[in-house]
């Protein structure tokens, strides 16, 4: 029982023990008054009203009607065998009997009446407050739609242009890479100086990576799918990266599990997910440090349990990449996987959301969350059975 039910029953037991308390003195006083004055007992019974309408009042029919009974049953035998006056006093005491129990049925009625009308437009006003809320709430949603659609409409054409425009970029930059290279080759020590070489080597590696990176936001998957598997490309993908972080003096640490784990689909999907991922933590640690990378196979019981068959048990492959970096604020978290945006000032702010469309169209998921007291964690769920 809650606390507004026990507050109903204590009220409750107060007014009935009211009625019963004034129901109690009125008869002493009729009782104890001589028998030969009649017309005080008419007075003391116009009294009995108060407890039958409390009564009517609070408990509807019940109340009124039976407190009306009570109080009858208990005057009758006095008017019966003890009043005097003749037939003219026994006559009003029997009419007073009758309009008590008709007061009090009357009364009783139509307070329950105004009682149940009451309740009705207090659940309508509930049912109308729920509706609204959620008339609100569906008015939000269609409004966060439409800035999506509008949102959408904006990344197709940014993204139609970026694509045309990369496309011309990328093989100048090519060609531009190439012929510095082999300047820094055919010239002497003397005819260059070898650090201002390896600074336009490594701008136009810049350069193409944010061509890339715009490519890979324009470009839709092929669908040409495959079964691979998932822990190599991860072990391939750290190795790979290995040297950059170290330059960075970072460590990326990672602990896969030991049995392959196959899935169908593009390996340069999962490939290009890592790669993001693991390069926005080296970037976001200033000073040397570590990155782990935490890959476990998870059984999700939930199918097995809904049906009394034995159900294969869903298998979920969940990657964390955890970084030592300036963590990302909790107001961020939501902005992270939106195109353009970036919380570095030479960011793109398109690694993560080339990662956010290719988990989308896999049906994966992923999450951010920051990690105290400092850095990031990413994770990557891939399910199968």
């Amino acid at each position: 029982m809650n606390l507004l039910d026990q507050f109903y029953q204590k009220r409750s037991t107060m007014w009935w023990g009211l009625i019963v308390f004034l129901t109690i003195l009125i008869s002493y006083f009729h009782f104890t008054t001589p028998p030969s004055k009649g017309h005080i007992h008419l007075i003391l019974m116009q009294f009995y009203l108060v407890p039958i309408l409390i009564g009517a009042i609070q408990f509807g029919v019940i109340g009124g009607f039976g407190t009306a009974v009570v109080i009858s049953l208990i005057v009758a035998p006095h008017i019966i065998f003890q009043w005097v006056g003749g037939a003219q006093y026994n006559f009003l005491g029997y009419l007073q009997i009758a309009i008590f129990n008709a007061i009090g049925y009357l009364t009783g009625l139509k307070a329950q009446l105004e009682r149940n009308t009451r309740d009705h437009l207090s659940q309508a006003a509930i049912e109308l407050s729920q509706t609204l809320e959620q008339l609100e709430q569906q008015s939000a949603e269609m409004s966060e739609m439409e800035e999506q659609l509008r949102h959408s409409d904006r990344l197709s054409v940014i993204g139609e242009l970026m694509a045309s425009l990369a496309h011309e970029l990328r093989n100048p930059l090519a060609s531009i890479r190439g012929s510095v290279e082999i300047l820094n080759k055919e010239l002497g020590e003397q005819e260059k100086r070898g650090e201002f070489f390896q600074i336009l080597v490594d701008e136009t590696d810049r350069m193409s990576s944010v061509v890339e990176n715009y490519l890979a936001l324009a470009r839709r998957s092929k669908g040409t799918d495959i079964e691979y598997d998932a822990v190599e490309v991860i072990r391939n993908t750290c190795l790979m990266l290995g040297s950059r972080a170290r330059k960075n003096m970072i460590i990326i640490d990672y602990k896969l599990p030991e049995s392959s784990w196959l899935i169908q689909g593009d390996p340069n999907d999962l490939r290009q997910v890592m790669v993001n991922i693991l390069l926005n933590a080296i970037q976001a640690m200033q000073n040397p440090g570590k990155v782990w990378i935490n890959a476990v196979i998870l059984h999700n019981e939930s199918s097995s349990k809904t049906t009394r068959k034995p159900q294969p048990m869903d298998k979920i492959l969940e990657i964390c990449v955890e970084d030592e970096g300036c963590g990302i604020e909790a107001e961020n978290l939501a902005e992270i996987f939106k195109p353009f945006y970036s919380t570095r000032k030479q960011g793109t702010g398109l690694g993560l959301s080339i990662v956010k469309r290719i988990v989308d169209s896999r049906k994966w998921q992923i999450k951010a969350a920051r990690k105290k007291p400092t850095g990031t964690t990413f994770t990557l769920r891939i399910s199968t059975k």
